[in-house]
C-alpha cells in the first residue's frame, strides 16, 4: 500500500477516528458477555444476553435505513456528526443504566448510530478518493472500526476484571468529547450533495481544496439522475443489488454472532477469563490485518474475487477451530477468521458503493448495511440459543461455518 500522503487524507482521517469509535462501541460488547452473565444484581442468562447483544443490530438496521434515506439529501457532513454524537451519548446510557431494560434501549441507540455511521462514512471515502485507489481509502478509513476492536480488548483486560461491564461503556463515550469539536472544525462536505443542492462555488472550492478533479472529470454523465430505492433497481442494476443485500445480512450474521459468542464460547471451552478475552482481541487484529490486506488485492485483481475468498477464509479457519487443534493453532485461525468476517465486511462496502453512482451511493449501501442487519440482530441471538440449548462448543462454530460458505456463493453470482 503505497504510503503517500494525498490532499483527501484529513478527510480518511476524520472518518478513521469516527470508525474507531463506533467500531469500540459495537465490538466491545463481546468482552462484557461474561461480566453481564455473572451479574447478580440482573441475573441474566444466555439467551437474555444475546438479545441484549442484538438490540445493537435493530438500532443498526434502523440507522442504516435512515442513512438510505437522509444522506444524500440531507449531507453526509452533519449526517456523520449526528451519528457519533448519538452512538456515544448511548454509551453513557449504557454505562449508568440502572436495569437491563434501560441498557437494551441505550445498545439500540448504539446500533442506530453505527448504522447511520458506516454507509454514510463509506459514501464519504469513496467519493474523496483517487479512483485507482478506492478499495485502500474505504480500508484505510474503515480499518479504524477494528482497531476500535482492538482497544476494546486491550482496555477488557484490565477495566472487565476488576471493575465490570459499566467501566467499558464509560470509556467508549469519554474520547467523543474531544474528537466532536474536531470533526466539527474540519470534516468537509461532499461536493456531489453541493452541487445537487446548486451550491457550485462551494463544491468547486472542495473538489479544488482536496484535488478532486479527477472525479468531475471521469464520473459518467448523469443529467438527470435517479435518486432513492428506485435508483437501485432496473437495468444492470437489480440482481447485484439483492445479491448484495443477501452478501451484507450472512457476513453481519457470521461477523456479529462470532464476536459476540467467542469469549464466552472460549472459556466454556475450559480457557480462563483473560485468554478468552484476548481470543476476540486476536479476531480484531485479524480483521484489521484483512480490511489492509483486502484493500490491496481488491485493487490490484478485482474486489469479486477477493470477497469470495474472504468469506471462504472465514468458513475454513471456523471449522478448523472447532477440531480444537493446539493454542498457537487457535490463535492463528481466530486471526484468520478476523480476515474473513470484520475484513470481508469492509472489502464488501467497497464493493457496494463502487458499484452505484454518486448520486444513490450512500442509498445503495444504506440499503444493503440496512438488510445486512437482519444478520447483526439474528447472530448474537442465534449464539445464544445454541448456547441455551446445551450445544458444544464445536456444533456452534459449525452454526457460523455455515453462512460463510453461503455469502462466498452469493458473492460469485454478481454479474460483471
Amino acid at each position: 500500500m503505497s504510503a503517500r500522503i494525498t490532499p483527501a487524507a484529513p478527510v480518511v482521517g476524520l472518518c478513521f477516528m469516527a470508525l474507531v469509535l463506533e467500531g469500540y462501541d459495537l465490538l466491545m460488547y463481546g468482552t462484557v458477555v461474561p461480566s453481564l452473565l455473572s451479574y447478580d444484581s440482573w441475573n441474566l442468562d444466555g439467551t437474555q444476553v444475546g438479545m441484549l447483544g442484538s438490540l445493537a443490530g435493530v438500532g443498526m438496521l434502523v440507522g442504516a435505513l435512515l442513512a438510505a434515506a437522509v444522506a444524500d439529501r440531507w449531507g453526509r457532513r452533519r449526517t456523520l456528526l449526528t451519528a457519533v454524537l448519538v452512538f456515544s451519548t448511548a454509551m453513557g446510557v449504557c454505562a449508568f443504566a440502572p436495569s437491563p431494560e434501560v441498557f437494551g434501549v441505550g445498545r439500540v441507540a448504539v446500533g442506530l448510530g453505527a448504522g447511520v455511521l458506516m454507509p454514510t462514512a463509506a459514501a464519504t471515502l469513496i467519493e474523496f478518493a483517487e479512483p485507482g485507489a478506492r478499495a485502500r481509502s474505504v480500508a484505510l478509513g474503515f480499518v479504524g472500526t477494528s482497531i476500535g476492536g482492538i482497544l476494546a480488548g486491550v482496555l477488557s483486560l484490565w477495566l472487565v476484571p476488576a471493575y465490570g461491564f459499566r467501566a467499558m461503556f464509560l470509556a467508549g463515550m469519554v474520547p467523543a468529547l474531544v474528537f466532536l469539536p474536531v470533526m466539527l472544525r474540519y470534516l468537509p462536505e461532499s461536493p456531489a450533495y453541493l452541487n445537487a443542492r446548486g451550491r457550485h462555488e462551494a463544491a468547486a472550492a472542495i473538489v479544488d481544496r482536496y484535488h478532486l478533479q479527477h472525479a468531475a472529470s471521469s464520473a459518467p454523465a448523469e443529467p438527470s439522475p435517479r435518486r432513492g430505492l428506485r435508483a437501485l433497481f432496473g437495468a444492470d442494476r437489480t440482481v447485484a443489488t439483492l445479491l448484495f443485500w443477501g452478501m451484507t445480512l450472512v457476513c453481519l450474521l457470521v461477523l456479529f454472532g462470532v464476536a459476540t459468542w467467542l469469549p464466552a464460547l472460549m472459556k466454556s471451552a475450559g480457557y480462563p477469563l483473560g485468554a478468552a478475552l484476548s481470543f476476540l482481541l486476536t479476531l480484531n487484529v485479524g480483521g484489521a490485518a484483512g480490511a489492509l490486506i483486502g484493500a490491496v488485492l481488491a485493487d490490484r485483481y478485482g474486489i469479486k474475487p477477493v470477497t469470495a475468498t474472504f468469506f471462504v477464509i472465514a468458513a475454513v479457519s471456523l471449522l478448523l477451530v472447532a477440531t480444537a487443534p493446539p493454542l498457537a493453532v487457535i490463535y492463528l485461525l481466530v486471526l484468520l477468521a478476523g480476515v474473513g468476517t470484520t475484513g470481508t465486511q469492509i472489502v464488501l462496502n467497497t464493493f457496494v458503493g463502487t458499484f452505484y453512482p454518486a448520486s444513490c451511493r450512500a442509498t445503495g449501501l444504506g440499503m444493503a448495511l440496512g438488510v445486512g442487519r437482519i444478520g447483526a440482530i439474528i447472530g448474537p441471538t442465534y449464539g445464544g440459543l445454541f448456547v441455551a440449548l446445551g450445544a458444544g462448543t464445536t456444533w456452534q462454530l459449525l452454526a457460523f461455518a455455515v453462512p460463510a460458505v453461503v455469502g462466498a456463493v452469493l458473492t460469485l453470482l454478481v454479474p460483471r
